[in-house]
């Protein structure tokens, strides 16, 4: 899976549907960086939730 940061936060690529983030041209990347944010959208981690869960 490949993925892209816009504004500090981590999206996958392609973006889903519900994410209102827009590819313009960032780098993509196969790893997640520690220091950036996740959408929860993309990466399906919802506020109050272990990523474990």
């Amino acid at each position: 899976m490949l993925y892209f940061i816009k504004q500090n936060t981590i999206h996958t690529y392609p973006v889903k549907n519900r994410c209102g983030a827009i590819y313009e041209l960032e780098q993509l990347r196969d790893t997640i960086p520690r220091d950036v944010q996740q959408c929860p959208y993309c990466m399906k981690l919802w506020p109050g939730r272990n990523a474990e869960d």
